[in-house]
């Protein structure tokens, strides 16, 4: 378990130290100005006027470190990146920061999604058991009185769809009493 752990805390590391050398290099071709998170409006507005023009002259740089710092607090769950959201169109304009901050959303969501699952689940299993089973009761109680309020649809939805919801459904019950 402990390897797990010391696993995560290396991840964390090295994306550390690579989102930094990203960050230093592009310090290094503007007015060395210290580049980090915004806390606030404000910070928010000064780093986006330092960053417009390195942007317009470095488009490539810009958008690497960019997309990055949105994969880095995405991944590791770290709060603050609706102003990261607000920080790509201004920068990049509104339709192409959506359209970047969504498939961003979308890539670090599934980091978090896959870290957590490589070293994080034992660790919560070993600390917090009670609460680990209490959730799954609850899941398992949603998953089941769920299922008997769509049990007349369940019934009906085979005839027109061969994968219904209700098919998902009966699959899923029959996994969890077997598991």
């Amino acid at each position: 378990m402990w390897r797990r752990l010391a696993g995560l805390l290396l991840v964390f590391a090295a994306a550390t130290a690579a989102l930094w050398l990203l960050s230093a290099r592009l310090s290094a071709g503007q007015a060395r100005r210290p580049l980090r998170f915004p806390s606030d409006l404000e910070e928010l507005r000064e780093l986006a006027e330092a960053l417009r023009d390195y942007e317009r002259q470095h488009r490539g740089a810009a958008l690497a470190l960019f997309c990055a710092a949105y994969l880095y607090k995405q991944s590791f769950a770290i709060p603050g990146s609706s102003l990261l959201n607000v920080l790509a169109g201004a920068l990049f304009g509104p339709w192409t920061g959506l359209v970047l901050c969504s498939a961003l959303t979308s890539v670090g969501a599934t980091f978090c999604y896959l870290l957590s699952g490589a070293f994080g689940k034992q660790f919560v299993v070993y600390y917090f058991p009670d609460k680990v089973a209490l959730l799954q009761g609850k899941v398992l109680h949603h998953i089941i009185s769920s299922v008997c309020r769509q049990e007349p649809f369940c019934h009906k939805s085979p005839l027109w769809m061969p994968f219904s919801p209700g098919t998902h459904c009966s699959n899923c019950l029959l996994w969890l009493w077997q598991h």
